[in-house]
């Protein structure tokens, strides 16, 4: 006969469980990193005090068993999105890369491979996610890509910009966070710039996590490093011309809790960065000179990049802060719009735009997501409202694409559709973990998967239609895809690939 208190208790953590790993919920890790220890912990102790006379011994024997593990076991951070823990013998440590340091690169240019097309931000040229439609084979298995070159980078999971024969990322080498610039046709390292910093957080990972963006007719690489070091670098050698503390220019209390992850946006003659926590939310700099050129909000910023879109005729920059988003004048910074979104959790995806004057903003944790309509009010400021809220999709990591009258994501790691007209999931299925997408042209949607395959996938809003896959990286993959014309870049936090897709 099973006693009734483990199987009481079996039936209410475990039910508990269950109810968070069926529901997707955002908070379903919570299960193995508290629910199973705490059942662990509790079986222990009702084994250890059921008897008497052998307590004392038995309450021995759990205490060594909890220190066995201790002593034979590490946290090493998530396992993937779900912040789902990962576990490491305490003497097998990850083996680290060597220091770069400054390595300055030829005066000269190489020659850019054929098919090759620059990227210069993350997200494409407007930073909205999409790029045109496939130039390419999308047939992988009759027309498999090419490899053309696989090298170790470090820690981090920042993307590549790509200019001309160019392809700049970002990575975390010991103790210095360094931009890298390797050349895209043979994967050799052309230069380096090295800070003595480094971002470390247990769950999220070491390393920067913004993106380079680049300005190839003015020669120049922008840089934001994980704990706020805005860098302007010269794209040929990778010589400094300038550097900012953005934080500390912005005011902010402390940095983001998982580190700086927004890639910086050119506007005009100014370079905008997002703030930190607490404090100005959006600070410009002069391209030239670093110098300041405007600050705008007070509500500091969150992980999502800054954007510039062109809403209800009005060009302006779009923010995701902590606690809202907001639409900004170009030259000043004044605030055009703001629309109220709070939630004590990060925001990371960026606000997508629907229609002229519509625009999706999705989250996750418990977060409504919104499509928000702007029009013009009075005395020049625009009026924001919410068309619907919905509870999908969830992107904890990633941004929707819209493509027609739908809009797809990973909601809480799996691919969704959502009707755009009242916010209601049309279906929900494959599984590709916390990865990023991009959409290509009208039809349409290329997904990095967490475990590091690619998926080619058509826009479909009766089923999912995934087309090809490549099995490219093998291990936890958060950094977004680069698409460079036909040459696909790829990167986490251990290795880099190049693949040429096969022209049509």
């Amino acid at each position: 006969m099973i006693p009734k208190f483990p199987l009481f208790l079996t039936l209410i953590l475990g039910g508990l469980s269950a109810w968070l790993w069926i529901t997707s919920h955002v908070m379903r890790s919570i299960s193995v990193m508290l629910l199973l220890p705490l059942w662990l912990l509790l079986i222990g102790l009702w084994w250890a005090l059921r008897k008497s006379g052998v307590r004392l011994k038995r309450l021995g024997i759990v205490t060594l068993c909890i220190a066995g593990f201790v002593a034979l076991f590490r946290y090493d951070g998530s396992a993937d999105g779900s912040a789902f823990p990962s576990l490491a013998l305490r003497w097998k440590q990850r083996a680290s890369l060597p220091a770069l340091h400054n390595i300055a690169g030829p005066s000269a240019t190489t020659a850019t491979p054929a098919g090759v097309a620059d990227m210069p931000r993350f997200l494409g040229p407007k930073g909205d996610g999409v790029l045109p439609e496939p130039g390419w084979q999308t047939d992988w298995k009759a027309h498999p890509p090419r490899e053309v070159w696989r090298i170790p980078v470090g820690d981090g999971w920042s993307g590549f910009a790509v200019a001309g024969s160019r392809a700049i990322t970002q990575e975390q080498r010991g103790p210095e966070e360094c931009v890298t610039c390797y050349d895209i046709g043979t994967g050799k390292l052309m230069w380096s710039h090295a800070d003595n910093a480094r971002f470390d957080e247990a769950m999220g990972g070491i390393g920067p996590r913004a993106t380079p963006t680049v300005d190839a007719t003015k020669g120049v690489v922008f840089t934001v490093g994980a704990a706020g070091l805005l860098n302007c670098l010269d794209l040929t050698t990778g010589a400094l011309r300038w550097s900012r503390d953005v934080l500390k220019e912005a005011g902010a209390r402390a940095n983001l809790q998982w580190g700086k992850s927004a890639s910086p946006l050119l506007v005009g003659e100014t370079v905008v960065c997002s703030g930190g926590e607490g404090g100005t939310s959006l600070i410009a700099y002069h391209q030239s000179d670093g110098g300041i050129a405007w600050k705008a909000g007070n509500e500091g910023g969150s992980y999502s990049s800054p954007v510039l879109l062109t809403l209800a005729g009005r060009e302006q920059i779009v923010n995701v802060n902590n606690g809202s988003v907001t639409g900004h004048d170009p030259a000043s910074g004044a605030v055009l719009w703001r629309f109220d979104w709070p939630g004590m959790f990060p925001k990371v995806g960026q606000p997508v735009q629907v229609t002229p004057e519509r625009l999706l903003i999705t989250s996750s944790y418990g977060v409504k997501s919104h499509l928000l309509e702007i029009k013009a009010g009075s005395g020049g400021k625009l009026a924001t409202t919410s068309i619907w809220s919905s509870s999908a999709p969830r992107t904890k990591f990633s941004s929707a694409s819209v493509c027609g009258s739908h809009a797809y994501a990973l909601d809480e790691g799996t691919f969704c559709c959502v009707n755009l007209a009242d916010g209601e999931r049309g279906w929900r299925e494959g599984r590709y973990g916390f990865g990023q997408q991009i959409r290509l042209g009208e039809t349409w949607m290329l997904l990095q998967a967490e475990k590091g395959f690619v998926a080619l996938v058509k826009a479909n809003p009766e089923r999912l239609e995934e087309i090809s896959r490549l099995e490219a990286l093998h291990s936890k993959t958060w950094n977004p895809p680069t698409l460079a014309g036909r040459w696909l870049l790829l990167r986490n936090d251990a290795e880099a690939v190049c693949y040429e897709l096969p022209a049509k």
